[in-house]
């Protein structure tokens, strides 16, 4: 008799556990859910870094990519003996010899020697050309204008716009055809254009 009741103690209590764990299996199980593996947090955190790093580096490279026009020229004054002194916007890698050509080049008596010509530019530079002589009036050297029948290879090259190469092509045209009887026939000349003649036709006579 003893046995029997205390089988049935041992069945009580055996119901009274499987009862506990039936009602408290899901709150187990949702606590489980509800943590996220710290391993994953990290794996999905490392992807969206490296995302924003992808990003923000593409759009430096744009950036870069980007040519910026005011840092590739610079601007230097010119005063002296020049043919057109002011201001003028050239190139950055740009020599004072550039910058004189540019200007129109020299006056006669300018005192270019002083000055080395292949120097490169800085922004802001003052580019002051001396007269080498005393007693001629400025205003006057600065109107003389280049006769292109007359005027050697060297001056011809001083014009703007006219290289060493179109100059011998000027002195080509002169022994060949004779002298200019205008200034507009200088464009007779292969290579020089309405463009080049715009420059020239103040500063050129016959």
């Amino acid at each position: 008799m003893k046995q029997i009741i205390l089988s049935h103690k041992w069945i009580v209590i055996i119901l009274c556990i499987l009862v506990g764990i039936y009602f408290l299996w899901p709150i187990i199980t949702e606590g489980s859910t509800i943590m996220p593996d710290s391993s994953v947090l990290a794996a999905d955190t490392s992807k969206v870094n490296s995302t924003a790093n992808q990003d923000s580096n593409s759009i430096s490279t744009n950036n870069d990519a980007v040519p910026n026009d005011e840092e590739n020229t610079v601007i230097v004054y010119v005063t002296g003996a020049i043919q057109s002194p002011g201001l003028y916007k050239v190139p950055s890698r740009s020599t004072i010899g550039d910058v004189i050509k540019e200007a129109g080049g020299a006056l006669p008596y300018g005192d270019v020697e002083s000055i080395n010509l292949a120097e490169n530019v800085q922004s802001g530079q003052h580019i002051h050309i001396r007269f080498n002589f005393h007693g001629n009036p400025e205003s006057l050297l600065r109107n003389q204008k280049v006769n292109i029948n007359t005027a050697t290879i060297k001056e011809l090259d001083s014009l703007p716009g006219i290289g060493p190469t179109m100059a011998k092509r000027i002195d080509e045209y002169r022994q060949s055809k004779g002298a200019f009887t205008s200034i507009e026939d200088i464009k007779h000349v292969k290579g020089i254009s309405d463009g080049v003649f715009k420059k020239l036709r103040d500063k050129i006579t016959i």
